[in-house]
């Protein structure tokens, strides 16, 4: 693929598509337009119109009118409302169309979704950010599969966006970011909990140095490799010092959700007597632990 300007029409012109066009908009040569259905609100609408106005974006009055007007559609509005969304805009999609689901839904919406497009011969785009995009704009870390996605990524980073081709499987790009999830996420969580508890004795930055010194001093594949291979031997001891911790989160009336579920973590590995698979000795490498966790299917 390759288009001399092209015209990119981004369903929905919330914070995501804002920043990635204020980036755009530095590289020249780019038509964006955009259809978002809250641009007549009294409050979000306006700002729409001020980020639209601030960026050389085209608001445009229907999904039709967008999807007419624009090579490479990008749907960048909810997850619950993703499918209904490309149900709506398949209508007015053909072969000469990209359609870009960058929402955060599960593997399986984004193969519902190309299901949906390249039933109508569109090509479709299995989008995952990786990033902070106020912060990286355009240049944020995408990450896209399907079979349209090589094409996009070989025409987009000619404008310095930062996009990496996965494969032709739509579900794959959005696997990862739902994987990197568990963890981004989760983190956050464990943190709050962590430091209402620490601020209570006034001690969250020396906490948080410590944490510091144990994590970031090395590759972060390392101290994974060194934390759960460790876990493994470690279970039962870990399953006690987790209910001292419960015990001293109840005392503080502090929140404890994320401490819980870390001590049923624990006594899973106990429950799967890790221990004595690996004869009381940390295995070398963390996918030995996995493999002796797992109780899933691989997907294919």
């Amino acid at each position: 693929m390759k288009m001399n300007r092209p015209n990119i029409g981004f369903i929905g012109f919330g914070e995501a598509a804002f920043h990635i066009c204020e980036g755009l908009q530095k590289e020249g040569n780019v038509a964006v337009w955009s259809y978002d259905v809250q641009v007549d609100h009294p409050v979000a609408g306006k700002l729409i119109k001020e980020r639209a106005k601030a960026t050389n974006v085209t608001l445009v009055n229907s999904l039709k009118e967008l999807i007419d007007n624009s090579g490479i559609i990008l749907c960048a509005t909810s997850a619950k409302y993703a499918v209904s969304i490309a149900e709506e805009a398949s209508a007015y999609m053909d072969e000469s169309k990209y359609y870009i689901e960058l929402n955060s839904t599960s593997p399986a919406v984004k193969e519902e979704i190309s299901l949906i497009i390249e039933k109508v011969k569109g090509k479709f785009v299995d989008g995952a950010i990786l990033g902070a995009v106020p912060t990286e704009k355009h240049k944020v870390p995408i990450v896209v599969s399907g079979n349209g996605a090589s094409d996009i990524a070989s025409e987009m980073n000619q404008y310095n966006m930062n996009i990496t081709y996965l494969n032709d499987m739509p579900g794959s790009a959005s696997a990862i970011k739902m994987c990197r999830s568990i963890f981004m996420k989760g983190f956050t969580a464990l943190m709050i909990e962590m430091l209402l508890a620490s601020q209570s004795y006034g001690i969250d930055e020396k906490v948080l140095k410590s944490i510091e010194n144990t994590i970031s001093h090395k590759p972060l594949e390392e101290v994974v490799n060194l934390l759960v291979t460790r876990a493994a031997i470690h279970a039962e001891r870990r399953v006690s010092e987790m209910g001292e911790v419960l015990k001293t989160l109840t005392e503080l009336n502090s929140p404890s959700k994320m401490s819980k579920q870390t001590m049923e973590v624990y006594q899973f590995i106990v429950d799967k007597n890790l221990k004595e698979t690996f004869n009381h000795v940390a295995p070398d490498d963390y996918h030995e632990v996995l493999k002796a966790l797992d109780t899933s299917h691989v997907k294919s």
